[in-house]
């Protein structure tokens, strides 16, 4: 499966593996979460990081 997602989807997804308590399905629904908001709320997002 992870061969059909985008590299920087899949960064991206490697990255919120790495936070406490986030295991793979959860960061792959999160990055998934991420891609559907408006730019604006990614933007916002991204700031707040």
């Amino acid at each position: 499966m992870m061969d059909a997602i985008p590299q920087a989807l899949q960064q991206l997804i490697a990255a919120f593996g790495r936070l406490p308590g986030i295991g793979r399905k959860t960061a792959t629904r999160l990055a998934f979460h991420i891609l559907k908001n408006t730019k604006e709320e990614s933007e916002e997002l991204a700031q707040a990081i």
